[in-house]
């Protein structure tokens, strides 16, 4: 059981990991492309103004661009997505798995040490009754010097056992207290920790595609507008058909 909590916390580390890594790629990529398509901006033509929040140009939504518009919605977009709350969610559920997997541990040692009284006091009982049924051979051959010898041998043997089986008794306790930690951790801990996860996968899912719909929009728009391209060597709709007519 301890090892397989153990691949499941190294499963959702890495699970944690990727989502990071994939969602640093995706902005990385886009910050790439909208620095590429701002190298090719008509100089002369001023439609953007600089803004202290994204540190880049920023086009106006009516005269820039599409594809410049579009690249600064998205990358806009994305930087507002839920992704923190993700790895936040992970994180914690994967320092659940870990503590879960330190309680497991310390159930097994505490089983173990269970097992293990039991095992010594099974043993040192059978050693008390051979010894009882060597005290009954002595009664009926009277041998009495050896008889009082085994007697107060006897005694001594019985006072250990039983405070070997109250100690046995308190480890027993300690291990039921173990094993309903582990259960309240496994159901109340876990059970939460992953509905997290899936709530918040499930609101950075929905973001994200309201985000490409929304840029899907924007470009379809612009589309049956006609935007001017003010990036050299671009067309907007109008020219670009006027230009294949030709």
């Amino acid at each position: 059981r301890g090892l397989a909590t153990l691949q499941l916390e190294a499963e959702l580390h890495h699970w944690r990991v990727c989502f990071r890594e994939y969602t640093a790629a995706q902005k990385a990529y886009v910050e790439a492309l909208y620095g590429w398509l701002n190298k090719f901006i008509v100089p002369e033509v001023e439609f953007y103004s600089r803004s202290k929040n994204v540190g880049m140009p920023m086009p106006f939504q009516v005269n820039g661009p599409p594809l410049l518009v579009i690249c600064n919605d998205w990358l806009n977009s994305m930087r507002k997505l839920p992704d923190k709350t993700v790895a936040l969610a992970l994180k914690s559920v994967v320092k659940d798995v870990k503590a879960l997997r330190i309680q497991q541990c310390k159930e097994q040692q505490q089983k173990r040490k269970v097992e293990s009284l039991t095992k010594d006091l099974d043993r040192r009982y059978l050693g008390s009754y051979q010894l009882k049924t060597k005290m009954l051979e002595l009664q009926v051959t009277d041998h009495r010097s050896e008889e009082e010898t085994e007697e107060e041998c006897m005694m001594e043997k019985d006072d250990y056992l039983e405070t070997l089986r109250r100690k046995l008794e308190v480890e027993k306790e300690k291990h039921y207290v173990c094993i309903q930690e582990t259960q309240r951790m496994t159901l109340n801990g876990m059970q939460y920790g992953f509905s997290q996860v899936l709530e918040s996968l499930t609101e950075f899912s929905k973001a994200s595609q309201k985000m490409y719909n929304d840029l899907v929009t924007f470009s379809e728009n612009s589309e049956k507008a006609g935007n001017i391209s003010y990036i050299e060597g671009g067309c907007n709709a109008e020219t670009c058909n006027s230009q294949n007519g030709q």
